[in-house]
């Protein structure tokens, strides 16, 4: 059953996680070859993962494939994917990327409100719940476009990490869109250092977040994370600019 308004965000009932755990397990090694014939997808440093028992991850979205990459990023172990709520209301296609670990994101401030209510109870089965902090789809950017706060309030609010994951493209040894090149580029996804809110956040006197430090969070995690990229040298031969929502799916 599609998720409806009003449902709670995630489902944790015994058969519901069965259920996921057997479609994620049995359609990964399929997903994984997909990924790896298009983008030759490889990982680096995803020991940066290991000793923490809930954080937050976000990563710059370039492709469709993103959300398998990140779950590659993660094995053995398993993350929770924010997505848009019109998603997961899709029939058919909303249950399955839910029984993926696909978690609704309503809109709004009360949206977010919603989603940090359930984090409590997200956290006891899984130990990151992923954010595309930049809100949409850019095909093959490298130059990562300004970060929505959502996942840093969560982050600052619960007193958790946040760990950037970063997609880095390149051309291989020919030149992209050429008769030796490549159509696709080659994807390496890069796990960055844990950055924890401490650094950045203040209160009121009344122990309200300010707004301003949370956007000061999210814009030191952005740099960063384009640092990575430049040192790298990211290839920007292959962008294709904003990925247009789909009509049905996204909307």
């Amino acid at each position: 059953m599609a998720y409806k308004q009003g449902r709670p965000l995630i489902d944790c009932y015994l058969p519901f996680r069965i259920a996921s755990s057997m479609t994620f397990y049995s359609l990964w090694p399929l997903a994984h070859l997909l990924n790896y014939l298009i983008y030759g997808i490889r990982y680096e440093d995803r020991k940066k993962l290991a000793g923490f028992s809930r954080a937050i991850l976000v990563s710059n979205h370039t492709t469709l494939l993103d959300p398998i990459s990140v779950s590659g990023a993660v094995l053995p172990w398993r993350t929770w994917h924010t997505l848009l709520e019109e998603t997961v209301e899709t029939p058919i296609l909303g249950t399955f990327v839910r029984l993926l670990g696909g978690v609704p994101l309503p809109p709004g401030r009360q949206g977010l409100q919603k989603m940090l209510a359930i984090c409590e109870t997200a956290f006891q089965y899984r130990r990151f719940i992923h954010f595309y902090p930049e809100g949409d789809c850019y095909v093959y950017n490298q130059q990562i476009e300004s970060f929505k706060p959502g996942a840093f309030f969560i982050a600052a609010e619960l007193d958790i990490p946040v760990i950037p994951l970063v997609s880095i493209f390149s051309e291989g040894p020919f030149k992209a869109h050429t008769w030796l090149g490549r159509s696709f580029p080659l994807k390496t996804i890069r796990i960055l250092d844990a950055v924890y809110p401490s650094q950045f956040i203040r209160r009121d006197d009344k122990g309200v977040l300010c707004a301003e430090s949370i956007r000061d969070f999210a814009q030191a995690v952005r740099r960063i994370m384009q640092d990575a990229i430049d040192d790298r040298g990211g290839s920007s031969a292959f962008y294709r600019g904003k990925m247009e929502r789909l009509k049905g799916i996204h909307y």
